[in-house]
């Protein structure tokens, strides 16, 4: 027989008790200054217990969650002769003690592996994941906000601008964001998808297509990475970190401040291979729904190809172009494309090419 505390799971009031451990059950004999009662604890129901060198403690049942806590010394070893191999018995600490220095170094490890897979992987898929469900008024808001930052120190080519949303209001678009485009004054042969509709062309891009089929491949492929969301969930993705901080402090207004802030990496985002593919499936569908030639995607990745030097950064940031013209090529000849003139859009391309 052993004295220690009983406390019922009604009150937080330890209650003096006599604990005896019989052949198949715990008996617990309790008692205040105003009652007393006997609790018997099934061995199958005693569900955790913790020892150290001062005290055992034994919890058993559900709700209310029924406590023993004995100060004897000799209880834990009374328990082990008692019961040998009761379930109770198996702390977890005292399995994760006995596998050694060898089963804790694995055990570490194992912990920073984990760790490593979620701070490199986990947490940019989730930050994309979220990106995924952000409201369309909220992405436009902020696409809104990004333009306008790198529109700063940009200057816009005002006539090839009207030029191409009037090539623009021509096509028969579906998206979800109104597109609008703007034409910048750069060298670099290169365009972007802005998150929320907005689409950023340099004219370096503009002045070295032939066909106005390529220009409408062009569109199609970025209007397909604001419909499919790629830049927002590039831009997550890219500022996991930040974003992060930004929850964990409680900041949500400064996840959009972290994305506008960082609005020059839009230059430089880096698509997967599927984004790619599937925003050039876009390319493709638009050139259908228009009754242009197909062969504009191409003929736009092609040109993309050439080994001059302004060429390289457009191509740094949209890679594997071989294997891409193949796959549209491939697509092309399994599907039927209908072929029309346009004078709309042929004369919006006449005048963007002056």
């Amino acid at each position: 027989m052993f004295e220690g505390k009983y406390y019922n799971g009604r009150t937080s009031k330890g209650m003096p008790a006599f604990i005896k451990l019989e052949p198949n059950h715990i008996r617990v004999n309790w008692q205040t200054a105003e009652e007393s009662g006997s609790e018997i604890w099934h061995l199958s129901e005693i569900h955790k217990s913790e020892f150290n060198d001062a005290t055992t403690v034994l919890e058993y049942g559900n709700y209310p969650r029924q406590s023993i806590a004995v100060f004897e010394q000799g209880f834990k070893e009374a328990l082990e002769q008692q019961y040998s191999g009761a379930r109770f018995l198996k702390s977890k600490y005292s399995a994760f003690a006995k596998t050694g220095i060898t089963g804790l170094v694995v055990a570490g490890l194992s912990l920073l592996a984990l760790a490593v897979v979620l701070v490199v992987w986990g947490i940019p898929a989730l930050a994309e994941k979220a990106a995924a469900h952000f409201p369309e008024e909220y992405e436009r808001a902020l696409g809104e906000k990004l333009h306008d930052q790198m529109m700063m120190g940009q200057t816009v080519d005002s006539a090839k601008t009207v030029a191409l949303r009037n090539y623009l209001k021509a096509l028969k678009v579906e998206s979800d964001f109104p597109i609008q485009v703007t034409v910048v004054e750069d060298d670099m042969v290169n365009a972007f998808a802005v998150p929320g509709g907005f689409i950023v062309v340099h004219d370096g891009i503009l002045d070295k297509m032939k066909r106005h089929e390529e220009l409408a491949g062009l569109l199609g492929h970025e209007i397909g990475h604001v419909q499919m969301r790629h830049s927002t969930k590039a831009l997550a993705r890219s500022l996991s970190y930040y974003m992060l901080a930004s929850v964990l402090f409680g900041d949500l207004s400064g996840i959009a401040a972290v994305i506008v802030d960082n609005a020059s990496t839009l230059h430089n985002l880096e698509y997967s291979r599927s984004a790619e593919s599937d925003s050039d499936k876009a390319g493709l569908d638009l050139l259908a729904q228009n009754n242009l030639n197909p062969k504009g995607m191409v003929w736009l990745m092609q040109r993309l190809q050439s080994k001059q030097p302004e060429f390289l950064k457009f191509i740094s940031t949209h890679p594997n172009t071989s294997d891409r013209i193949k796959e549209i090529e491939s697509q092309i000849k399994q599907d039927k494309y209908t072929i029309k003139p346009n004078p709309e859009l042929e004369a919006a391309w006449a005048e963007l090419k002056k």
